[in-house]
């Protein structure tokens, strides 16, 4: 990925991508952050948080990273083997039919969403599991425009465009921001939620005038028979199977943090929001923008490639990833502070989002890892590896969450925690299993430049908590508690690069190398 005369191009893409997906998620965060200052952690904000992430978790389950997950690679195939026209009836078809089983999962989930509901969140009292119900109803047929708008990205991404999907976040995001900051609560829960179901239908309608830059213009085509949509069929459960570790692992968080009283489930939701961003920026650039190519490598038969691309984007994602997550462990409190603590966000608030972030942060790495590899198995038209992986992975998890709440009593920094666990579970199985499916990915070397990247991000959060350490009598107002995030976190990123540089990380080299061929 770093070796071909489009380097330079290829770094400018994922670069532009990451600053586009960091606006998106930190837009995303800005709006938890207008609903925690309007609702604090509370019964409201349970309610609000559950109604939200159910039909998300729903998506996820059953559709979600199945569309881009399977209609990516067969796609790329049509228009490698087949030519355009054949691959844009291929989308058609395939849009169709997503799109109708979308339109099924929604009319089931208004039908059923008060069982949902008690299902999901067991500890909920019957009101509000009511409450949450109706606001479930609501909000569920916004996944119809979702299913569109995923299998669009596809698309536009198999074309090499990649900065519209990323931006389509900003616009929903957008949207959700200036009907808090402009109505609040004026129409109360359900005027939130309709203006929900509105950004979300936002991110289909943004796509179309790009679509058809592209030539594709939709026109309903039903055919289940279509080799294409059989194959993707093929690849879907695996895929689907594999996709449901995060949301059954949020759905165990949920389960669990619903009987730790009020504001648990959304302390863990908060935090979890602030993981996913971070991980999200560098992670998900990486795997938008690969992930189309690997198939076309796949297709094209061009191994040695796949290898190289997959191993080079795992290696610079952990690097970029290490010195983050030691961060988010060395300074989870003051960061708290700064993005969530105000209005009806109180101290003891901070104190236990805060927990739940370190102890997400733990798992960082691993989730990273994971992002990229699972799509790289899925670019061999491998679902079966990560589906295992993934099934394996939730037993860690619920395992972890009873160990970790029933036994030693953690609260939500143990439900973090087991989700840490899982993913750093996952990330060891996939690299061992893609070595064996893709010969000399990983070697030794890899495995010691990764222990390299830990030690630096260890050395990095050690010097930030002692930083720390004498900044946290300056006060606590906002100004203050961003210098001292400041403070502790740039020499914390000196002694990592300084550490990388001792070590000689194959970051580092790369760097150099490339420093000395301009």
């Amino acid at each position: 990925m770093l070796k071909d005369n489009s380097s330079a191009k290829t770094v400018r893409t994922i670069g532009f991508m990451a600053i586009i997906i960091f606006c998106a998620k930190f837009m995303g965060l800005l709006r938890e952050v207008i609903i925690a200052g309007i609702y604090g952690q509370s019964y409201v904000s349970d309610v609000l948080n559950s109604a939200t992430q159910i039909p998300l978790l729903f998506f996820d389950m059953t559709l979600g990273v199945a569309i881009l997950s399977t209609f990516v690679p067969i796609f790329n195939e049509y228009l490698e083997k087949h030519g355009r026209d054949r691959a844009m009836e291929f989308a058609n078809n395939f849009m169709t039919v997503v799109v109708t089983i979308a339109a099924i999962f929604v009319l089931l989930g208004v039908i059923f969403a008060r069982p949902v509901v008690s299902l999901m969140c067991p500890g909920y009292s019957a009101e509000k599991i009511a409450e949450t119900a109706h606001l479930l109803r609501i909000i569920f047929p916004s996944i119809i425009f979702t299913a569109a708008a995923y299998t669009s990205v596809g698309i536009l991404q198999s074309f090499g465009e990649f900065n519209i999907p990323s931006i389509i976040s900003v616009v929903s995001n957008l949207i959700m921001i200036l009907y808090l900051l402009v109505l609040g609560n004026k129409f109360g829960l359900v005027g939130v939620i309709i203006s929900m179901v509105i950004a979300w239908a936002s991110q289909l309608f943004v796509q179309i005038p790009h679509l058809k830059k592209f030539g594709y213009c939709f026109r309903p085509r039903f055919n289940l028979r279509e080799q294409g949509l059989i194959s993707a069929a093929k690849l879907a459960l695996p895929v689907l199977i594999s996709s449901w570790v995060q949301p059954l692992c949020t759905i165990i968080n949920m389960a669990f943090g619903s009987a730790l009283g009020n504001g648990a489930v959304s302390g863990l939701n908060w935090a979890n929001k602030i993981y996913i961003i971070m991980v999200g920026v560098f992670a998900y650039a990486v795997t938008n923008f690969i992930f189309p190519k690997l198939s076309r490598m796949n297709a094209g038969d061009k191994g040695e490639a796949f290898s190289e691309t997959t191993r080079l984007s795992v290696s610079w994602t952990v690097f970029i990833i290490g010195y983050i997550s030691a961060m988010f462990i060395a300074l989870c409190e003051p960061v708290i502070r700064l993005v969530f603590e105000h209005g009806e966000f109180t101290a003891e608030n901070t104190s236990l989002t805060a927990g739940a972030l370190m102890h997400y942060s733990i798992g960082m790495v691993g989730y990273a890892i994971c992002e990229i590899l699972s799509k790289s198995f899925y670019a061999i038209h491998d679902g079966k590896t990560p589906m295992l992986t993934s099934i394996a992975g939730v037993i860690i998890n619920l395992a972890s969450a009873f160990v970790c709440v029933s036994l030693l009593d953690m609260g939500v920094g143990g439900l973090a925690l087991a989700s840490a666990i899982s993913s750093i579970f996952m990330s060891i199985i996939l690299l061992v299993m893609m070595n064996r499916r893709k010969k000399k990915t990983f070697s030794a070397g890899f495995a010691v430049n990764l222990a390299k990247i830990l030690l630096c991000s260890a050395l990095s959060a050690i010097t930030a908590a002692a930083v720390y350490s004498f900044a946290d009598n300056w006060g606590s107002s906002k100004a203050v508690t961003f210098a001292q995030l400041c403070v502790s976190a740039l020499p914390a990123l000196l002694i990592y690069l300084a550490a990388s540089i001792i070590l000689r990380t194959d970051e580092f080299k790369q760097i150099r190398r490339i420093g000395n061929e301009q």
